[in-house]
């Protein structure tokens, strides 16, 4: 079993690095093209340093650093910093919600104030965090699901895009990764940095992808089953124990496809919601409410699964599969 770092050092030297991924290494400053995903629960400072001091690239998401693990926004990316000197990203959620765009645009300058430099975006559109971060040299990539979504992030002008894939733990995309890049290619996004969201946890999935033509890869449950990751034992341990097959889908948490394994408490009352949450889901008047109250739920049922071990609601991917222990991020 080879350590990502182990492949890629491999095919580094045996082949010439595609344009994108050393454009991947230039955005991220990161010596291995493998990031780790804003996870929640998984921000915490210790995890984000440790993918970084290793080689890869931390990426935080602001929500799981304040409100799950209590850092203030601002203290939790200095305890990032004085944890190692390689730079790391935040990640920014464009969600409807006045009050949570008023936080994020705090989050953004105290980022920028922090001297960080890269920016992932996911849902809305990124038009304005793309003008903002580039009057400060801030690379910006934007979280996809299709061909579509793509363009309209390239014309926002990104610099990248984090391609989500049906493999993925959590809120999961809805198309395999060798179809997605092939699609991707075809609508000409080939000279785009293209990162593999889902399924990969070793470096023989890192070798995978970069054969398929990604740029690099974006990891989330691999990490989620770490030393230094702040979770349950059970959490982690129920990762370990996991394969491909016991991950479903569920649309019960956030109102989207989240992917988690099958637990009892995950398949009591079934996987999908009732007829007349599905209804509110449709509906173009109360869609969007519906779904902010169902993942303001999330979020609850999120926390409590991190620091609960009776609480089995673990979000995670296929990538089970290759997990065989928990291990240190450097491993």
């Amino acid at each position: 079993r080879l350590a990502m770092s182990e492949v890629y050092a491999a095919g580094r030297t045996a082949s010439k690095l595609s344009g994108a991924t050393r454009k991947l290494l230039q955005h991220t400053g990161a010596k291995v093209p493998v990031i780790k995903g804003p996870m929640y629960p998984g921000s915490n400072p210790e995890l984000v340093a440790a993918v970084s001091d290793a080689g890869g690239f931390g990426v935080v998401q602001p929500i799981s650093l304040t409100h799950l693990y209590g850092h203030d926004f601002r203290d939790g990316l200095r305890l990032i910093k004085k944890l190692t000197n390689r730079p790391f990203g935040v990640n920014f959620t464009l969600m409807p919600n006045k009050k949570y765009m008023r936080r994020m645009e705090e989050w953004m300058d105290i980022s920028i104030e922090e001297g960080v430099t890269f920016f992932l975006t996911s849902l809305g559109k990124p038009d304005a965090v793309v003008r903002k971060a580039e009057a400060h040299g801030i690379t910006v990539y934007h979280d996809v699901h299709t061909p579509e979504v793509a363009r309209k992030a390239c014309d926002a002008g990104v610099h990248g895009l984090n391609c989500l894939n049906d493999s993925m733990g959590g809120q999961t995309g809805n198309r395999s990764a060798e179809a997605f890049v092939e699609q991707l290619v075809a609508a000409g996004f080939q000279d785009v940095p293209l990162v593999c969201a889902g399924g990969v946890a070793d470096g023989a999935g890192l070798q995978r992808a970069l054969a398929l033509g990604y740029a690099g890869v974006q990891l989330g449950t691999r990490f989620i089953a770490t030393h230094e990751c702040r979770v349950t034992d059970a959490y982690k341990q129920a990762i370990v124990r996991a394969r491909a097959e016991d991950i479903v889908w569920t649309n019960k948490l956030a109102g989207t496809n989240s992917s988690v394994i099958r637990t009892p408490q995950v398949e009591s009352g079934g996987l999908r919601v009732n007829p007349v949450v599905a209804y509110l889901l449709r509906n173009s008047y109360t869609k969007t409410l519906t779904r902010t109250l169902m993942l303001t739920r999330a979020l609850t049922v999120y926390k409590k699964a991190a620091f609960d071990p009776d609480c089995e609601l673990w979000q995670a991917g296929r990538g089970v599969e290759h997990i065989k222990a928990v291990e240190s991020c450097v491993e």
